[in-house]
């Protein structure tokens, strides 16, 4: 029972993700382990690549062995070479003479207060396989054949859940990343479904329907305040779905004589894409044109080098003024803008205005954060 309730929560954990090591340190020690370390061998380094240990191993030692000693390892290669899920214990091929003999183990392992391991190749599909080490303080006696066959039944558990954790990982990180970056940029995203309602928005998207007067939901589909715009967005938005073909859009809304919603519109062509958007066929981003500069001064001076003075003229430029408005808002003279246009094109690598501006323009735009 106790055995069933640790691989009940091993993969719970691993959904959980943040926990897991905990439990699977709880699972390891039912075995006789006392410490775990997990890594993917980089043969390009000669080194490990994403280690994951055991709280109670001092990160300095995992240093050591990331640097130097993993490379000596003797068991890492037999280890590595056996069959996946084939357990190894290194008792069974390095004798007391093999370690006394051992740079290895005398001048790393026995020193850190680990002698005896069972290790394990575990497949990670997509990727390089994982090597498991279940380590054994210095002074306790050999694994016993009980242990070692309850660790050998456990293989399956561990490798999968191993690998429902690792995936976990990334989903959440992915999700975290991609949610900032989202909302960094201030883009709306919207996945529509194949009756064009709106199945999933993001907060930025939420924002937007509750505070615009061009862009609101009817009836849970994405529409247009203007009749005309409307016709449009929903004529794009079939031809996409049909099509597989994204396309872009420019609203005005009704109040406005410039546009000032854009659209991209484009197809989920993945299955476990639309899966996770709630069946969702089609993805609308939508960038709100704001009352500040797309790229302001500070970012300028940042990704170009240039003088505070420069970068003033460069703001302005990309906001749409010509070299006189320039002159004007900031309050000097036509000749002096030439003069700091001049040193714009020479640090953005630019023949002209257009090209200046063309370069400047790639530079992320950054929502303002309030202090």
């Amino acid at each position: 029972m106790l055995r069933d309730q640790l691989i009940g929560d091993l993969y719970e954990a691993a959904l959980r993700h943040h926990s897991f090591l905990d439990v699977f340190q709880q699972v390891i020690t039912t075995f006789g382990a006392n410490y775990f370390h997990m890594f993917s061998w980089d043969a390009a380094r000669n080194a490990p690549h994403l280690s994951t240990y055991s709280a109670g191993l001092p990160d300095t030692q995992i240093a050591l062995y990331d640097q130097y000693y993993g490379a000596l390892d003797p068991r890492r290669s037999v280890v590595g070479n056996a069959g996946v899920g084939e357990l190894i214990s290194c008792q069974d091929f390095l004798s007391d003479e093999d370690v006394a003999r051992s740079e290895f183990f005398q001048d790393y392992q026995i020193p850190m207060g680990v002698r005896y391991l069972m290790g394990v190749r575990l497949a990670r599909p997509g990727g390089n396989d994982i090597l498991l080490g279940m380590l054994r303080s210095y002074g306790r006696t050999p694994y016993s054949p009980e242990e070692r066959a309850t660790a050998a039944s456990m293989t399956g558990h561990l490798q999968r859940s191993i690998n429902l954790w690792r995936d976990a990982q990334i989903l959440h990180r992915d999700a975290a990343v991609g949610s900032e970056l989202l909302e960094e940029l201030d883009l709306a995203v919207l996945a529509l479904d194949e009756r064009s309602r709106v199945v999933f928005a993001n907060q930025v998207a939420e924002s937007m329907l509750h505070a615009s007067a061009c862009l609101k939901l009817l009836h849970g589909c994405l529409t247009a305040a203007v009749a005309a715009e409307n016709d449009a967005l929903q004529a794009a938005i079939a031809r996409v779905a049909k099509s597989r073909k994204g396309e872009s859009l420019a609203l005005q809304g009704a109040m406005s004589a410039t546009h000032a919603f854009f659209l991209n519109i484009a197809y989920l062509p993945a299955l476990a894409m639309r899966s996770a958007f709630g069946e969702a066929t089609v993805m609308v981003t939508v960038r709100r044109r704001s009352a500040g500069a797309l790229v302001v001064a500070q970012q300028l001076r940042q990704a170009f080098g240039l003088s505070k003075a420069e970068a003033a003229v460069a703001e302005a430029l990309v906001s749409g003024k010509t070299p006189d408005e320039c002159a004007a808002s900031i309050g000097v003279s036509l000749a002096t803008v030439r003069t700091q246009l001049r040193a714009i094109y020479e640090k953005t690598h630019s023949r002209n205005q257009a090209e200046a501006v063309s370069a400047m323009l790639w530079v992320l735009p950054r929502r303002a954060h309030e202090d």
